[in-house]
């Protein structure tokens, strides 16, 4: 699994690349360099996948617990994150019966969860944002060999 750090490299990467498309006159050349930026997204995008599944709970199948956070749990995973989250949403597995144990449950342990639920949130938006961003770049060069790859981009970002 790689890391989010790591996926931020690589999405500044694929921004850097576009950029440098930007550039380019030659439509062979482009046309090379549009399906290199396409792999690269894909490569993003199961990234991100997998770091998202990563952080979310286990087996989406079971009864769902949702707990309100306090407002000083909901400060410390905005400072942690970046991500303003009010409410955490806690799904039973064969592991945790979170919906049985609520009782007991540490709150520290509520709040690891939130800012797991939120890492993974900030997650998307950026990377969505960052492919938003290369396909601006790409409309510019107003190609007609770039339409396939835009319109890949565009339902990978929906």
């Amino acid at each position: 699994m790689s890391d989010l750090g790591e996926l931020q490299k690589k999405q500044a990467e694929a921004a850097s690349f576009a950029l440098r498309m930007a550039e380019e006159k030659d439509p062979e050349r482009l046309k090379a360099m549009a399906e290199q930026l396409q792999a690269r997204c894909a490569e993003l995008g199961k990234m991100a996948k997998a770091l998202e599944a990563a952080l979310a709970p286990a087996g989406r199948g079971g009864v769902e617990t949702r707990v309100l956070l306090t407002a000083e749990q909901r400060k410390r995973i905005a400072d942690q994150t970046g991500v303003g989250v009010e409410v955490v949403t806690l799904r039973d597995t064969s592991n945790r019966a979170w919906s049985t144990s609520m009782g007991s449950v540490d709150p520290r342990e509520i709040e690891a969860m939130a800012a797991r639920q939120a890492a993974a949130s900030r997650l998307k938006a950026e990377t969505r944002a960052r492919v938003e961003k290369i396909v601006q770049e790409l409309e510019k060069l107003e190609s007609p060999e770039l339409a396939d790859t835009i319109a890949e981009l565009r339902r990978g970002i929906l």
